[in-house]
């Protein structure tokens, strides 16, 4: 892999972020657990750091930080942003919009914004780990076919760590929908694509009620 190839994902592996510090995996997984470099668990236990963290621990040890990293780092912190969510009541329901293709977040994220606030991820780890920082997102609509992780592990994995959390999966065709994901329906809705914008947002205002109705 080419030390600057940096364009994804969102988050950087401890094995990755090892080969840009020009340091072994032993020792970057060393900083992490020492808490000199932050990184994020998964429920799957990989560890993930964020470009903007990265970007800062290399500027404090006085190392090299590519071009392409520092970009990254300033898209981070602009994403950042949107996931404060500042003028939201803590405690507000809100859905997560899963895909890594950011023509389909942007339409699912303008019809569900009628609904409640909306977050969006580009990878299963980046949905975990909104996840895993925000309890009040109760309801995720998630897409299959992912690069990095795919959605069915995805699946599992909220399955395991947040049962509270109504799932959505969005796919194309029926014939790529794995026999696990049928496992979970219907507690599990299932979103052909291409989807209407009205029964899109009728069904996350179902989800909505139904957990508003829930003890």
């Amino acid at each position: 892999m080419n030390k600057n190839d940096l364009s994804q994902p969102t988050f950087i592996t401890v094995p990755r972020a090892a080969m840009l510090c020009g340091v072994s995996r032993n020792t970057m997984f060393q900083w992490v657990r020492q808490g000199r470099l932050k990184a994020y668990q998964t429920p799957g236990r990989t560890n993930l750091i964020r470009p903007s963290d990265l970007v800062a621990f290399m500027r404090e040890n006085g190392m090299y930080v590519p071009p392409d990293l520092a970009t990254l780092g300033d898209q981070e912190s602009k994403i950042e942003a949107q996931y404060a969510m500042a003028d939201v009541p803590e405690g507000t329901l809100k859905a997560l919009v899963v895909d890594d293709e950011s023509a389909i977040r942007s339409i699912v994220t303008r019809t569900l914004k009628e609904v409640c606030p909306v977050y969006e991820a580009a990878t299963g780890y980046e949905a975990l780990h909104l996840l895993t920082m925000h309890a009040d997102i109760r309801i995720v609509l998630l897409d299959l076919r992912m690069p990095g992780q795919h959605g069915l592990q995805t699946l599992k994995e909220i399955r395991t760590f947040r049962p509270d959390v109504q799932v959505a999966i969005v796919t194309g065709y029926d014939a790529e929908i794995p026999a696990e994901v049928r496992a979970y329906t219907p507690s599990v809705r299932i979103v052909k694509k291409p989807f209407d914008v009205n029964a899109l947002r009728q069904m996350v205002q179902e989800m909505k009620a139904g957990l508003a109705a829930a003890p």
